[in-house]
């Protein structure tokens, strides 16, 4: 991404990108580095879009041919694929009409772009006519993107529900011969992987009883820690997740975290907490499926995502109160000061924390966010550690970026995952790194590292 020498467009804009000769030796250059690995690998899926640089559909599937070609001379046996995520509306069709008989076209099972009526039976026919092999790029159904907002979460239900609604808009045509999954929060999402390698054997199999299997298989078939593991796994389910993908994206009406479902989860959270600690003071299962931790070490590590969900309960519940004084008129001082009191800065734990920063405190400090910009009131300062935190990988990523640039690179607050963390937020913490004297700022409103020719990538520039 970040090779200064990389050329993705024709000098000349009017023609495609792989007529243009700099563009070609950038590719076969990495193409070449890849099909090293060829001799080692069974299947390859070949990516372009999010992220990806070439815009011209020609050039694409230029290069997806000289991709496959390459991998085939040292892996004849060796499958191609190529994904459809993140690309345009019209981009599975388009691999369609290329007619690559030879290469798996890959559909997502990701409702949110291939919910429009006939889009999935549509490319299916099209696949089938073809005589190519279709498959399933799997992304955000058993897990969330480590980089952005890996969780823990628990998702049998949410599986069941889009693998059915996936059937019912293309089976009747032509039904998948391979179904990848990203497993992202690895080892602790366990749960979800068992529960998807059934689902799809058995799509109509059912998810809490699967949930019941894995956690008897992690217990040894013991009664009662499966009893007490269940009731942990099903908090992280219902505050998590919820039953269907609604539920579960976050960028849906539905989104179970959005729902303020505090008087369900609060009162399951400390027992969850309890039955929790007591299975870490237990020896290890005689019996039960092998696993790379130990199971301590599984229990341990769980234990701070029922902190985390306890902890989002209770701000839910503070906020609750905070919108009754609001609507019965009390006191805009006595308010604010609940505001403030309200503990929306939930801590990361030991957990794997994306970019966008730990789950609840994303939701809890946007919802903050939104109810003292629509009331007037003054917005909560952020705990002074969790801004420096949140600095540091500002300084970070952006370190990383300009070591691939001879010049000094300026940004905007939005280099930093787009708006996702907050565009009003990130340009608080570069004004304050800018006063700071990490950073400067141009008229322009752009910010570059003040002491960036330290990390130029070549230092006698």
């Amino acid at each position: 991404w970040f090779d200064p020498e990389a050329v993705y467009r024709n000098e000349d804009p009017e023609k495609p990108a792989c007529e243009d000769p700099r563009v070609r030796a950038v590719f076969n250059k990495y193409y070449d580095i890849y099909a090293d690995l060829a001799p080692y690998a069974d299947r390859v899926i070949a990516h372009f879009f999010d992220p990806g640089r070439l815009k011209d559909i020609e050039s694409i599937l230029y290069f997806i041919r000289l991709f496959a070609d390459k991998f085939r001379a040292k892996n004849p046996n060796v499958k191609i694929a190529v994904d459809t995520w993140g690309c345009p509306a019209d981009y599975p069709q388009q691999l369609v009409d290329a007619g690559m008989k030879d290469i798996m076209l890959m559909e997502l099972p990701f409702l949110p772009v291939w919910k429009q009526e006939g889009k999935r039976a549509a490319f299916r026919r099209g696949v089938k006519d073809l005589g190519c092999d279709l498959g399933v790029w799997g992304w955000y159904t058993a897990d969330y993107e480590i980089d952005q907002q890996p969780l823990l979460v628990v998702n049998g239900r949410v599986l069941k529900d889009v693998y059915n609604r996936v059937r019912e808009q293309g089976d009747s045509i032509l039904v998948p011969s391979y179904w990848s999954e990203l497993d992202s929060y690895h080892i602790l999402n366990f749960f979800s992987m068992y529960a998807s390698g059934h689902l799809l054997i058995d799509p109509e199999a059912d998810p809490d009883l699967l949930l019941h299997e894995s956690a008897a298989a992690i217990t040894g078939n013991n009664p009662q820690n499966t009893a007490a593991l269940l009731s942990v796994l099903e908090l992280i389910r219902d505050a998590r997740s919820g039953d269907t993908w609604e539920s579960y994206w976050w960028s849906e009406p539905d989104y179970v975290l959005t729902h303020e479902n505090h008087e369900n989860i609060l009162p399951r959270a400390d027992h969850a907490i309890d039955a929790l600690r007591e299975l870490i003071r237990q020896e290890e299962p005689a019996d039960g499926i092998p696993f790379p931790i130990t199971r301590r070490q599984l229990y341990s590590l769980i234990l701070p995502h029922l902190y985390q969900i306890r902890q989002y309960a209770e701000f839910c519940r503070g906020m609750e109160d905070v919108r009754r004084a609001h609507e019965r008129g009390e006191e805009r001082a006595h308010v604010q000061k609940m505001l403030n009191d309200l503990p929306f800065d939930i801590p990361e734990y030991n957990t794997v924390t994306g970019l966008w920063g730990q789950v609840e405190a994303f939701v809890a400090h946007k919802t903050l966010a939104a109810f003292c910009e629509q009331n007037g009131y003054r917005k909560p300062d952020r705990n002074p550690s969790v801004k420096y935190i949140h600095k540091r990988r500002f300084i970070d990523h952006l370190i990383v970026r300009q070591r691939a640039c001879k010049e000094q690179l300026f940004v905007r607050t939005r280099f930093y995952e787009d708006d996702y963390i907050g565009a009003a937020y990130a340009a608080e913490l570069m004004d304050e790194l800018t006063a700071e004297g990490v950073l400067v700022k141009n008229g322009n409103g752009e910010y570059a590292l003040a002491n960036y020719a330290d990390y130029l990538p070549d230092i006698s520039l």
